[in-house]
């Protein structure tokens, strides 16, 4: 076609037509991906989850209540107007939250039981059962957990850290949750939180057991919360980032909290979040930068993620320090 001496081309229909095809979808693409992002926005700085004690119950139960978030969760559930019952294995760690708690939370009541989860034997299940069976439990929280030391190859892991990995952070969940469960099920509510983290969403290198076990959390409660959805039980998995706990910064100088950040919070500004999301959905990091990180991970491929973190962990595996505390726990091996 000559325009005013120019010459020029029509694309065919077809052509034009799959072009915009082509636009429409990535219109809608971006568009879903936008709302994606203000929905994190908006369940995580404004959205918030019902009255625990209404919804679900009374009592809400926390393992691994005497540290870091399961203090903090403890804490903030009794501010919500929860009663606590608090499992550790140090009585004497356990006396002093209750206490805590109990001035501070005067009208709520509180109560504690000694369990040891690197040690799940038939008798002291049967004394958790004993001891939660007549109590209007609203809400378990299964937070109790443990990580390596410093990263670490698999076969450097000794056996009794693969066990105790796998019976604190796995067995723990399972069999608390079975021994509330039916307690739920009598009166058609309840909410069962299990604490996961954000390292089961991605490869990683040199802390394998960690993630892996807490991959089994994400899909253990992906699927109870299916499996129960019509019977009045809602289950939720958190998976946080960094929180600045004595577990985040093992053998620290610096007390934890203190080394609390915009993308590391305190464990009381966690818990803060992770009370207010209990009941709203299956699966989330409920503090607001750890939720919006997890959203960024996502369209990121492990093809580029893997590689990253191996070479960020091999940093921190062959800091002197940790090469003296390898050496070390090789001879006494």
């Amino acid at each position: 076609i000559l325009v005013t001496g120019v010459q020029t081309c029509a694309l065919p229909i077809s052509d034009i037509m799959l072009w915009s095809a082509l636009s429409y979808l990535g219109a809608a693409v971006l568009a879903y991906h936008a709302l994606a992002l203000l929905n994190v926005l908006y369940k995580t700085l404004l959205a918030s989850g019902p009255k625990l004690t209404k919804q679900y119950g009374e009592w809400a139960v926390v393992t691994g209540a005497t540290d870091g978030v399961g203090k903090a969760m403890s804490f903030e559930l009794a501010r919500k107007g929860c009663s606590v019952m608090l499992i550790s294995r140090s009585e004497a760690k356990l006396k002093a939250v209750q206490a805590e708690i109990a001035e501070q939370y005067p009208s709520v009541k509180v109560d504690y039981a000694v369990a040891d989860f690197s040690k799940l034997t038939p008798t002291v299940l049967a004394f958790l059962k004993a001891k939660l069976e007549p109590l209007d439990i609203g809400t378990l929280v299964n937070n109790v957990g443990v990580s390596y030391d410093f990263c670490q190859w698999f076969h450097e892991l000794s056996d009794a850290e693969v066990r105790d990995m796998l019976a604190i952070n796995i067995e723990s969940v399972t069999w608390m949750t079975r021994l509330v469960l039916p307690l739920m099920l009598a009166k058609k509510q309840g909410a069962v939180v299990n604490m996961s983290s954000a390292s089961a969403r991605m490869p990683l290198p040199l802390l394998a057991q960690y993630s892996a076990t807490k991959g089994y959390v994400e899909n253990f409660t992906r699927s109870l919360a299916v499996e129960y959805a019509g019977k009045g039980v809602h289950f939720q998995c958190q998976s946080p980032y960094f929180v600045a706990t004595a577990m985040t910064f093992p053998n620290s100088k610096v007390p934890a909290e203190k080394r609390a950040t915009l993308m590391t919070p305190s464990p009381k500004a966690y818990a803060r979040a992770a009370v207010a999301r209990i009941g709203v959905d299956t699966m989330t990091s409920p503090y607001w930068t750890h939720e919006l990180l997890l959203w960024l991970q996502g369209r990121i491929p492990d093809a580029l993620v893997g590689p990253a973190l191996l070479s960020m962990h091999k940093g921190i595996r062959f800091h002197k320090k940790n090469v003296a505390k390898m050496e070390a726990k090789s001879k006494s091996a």
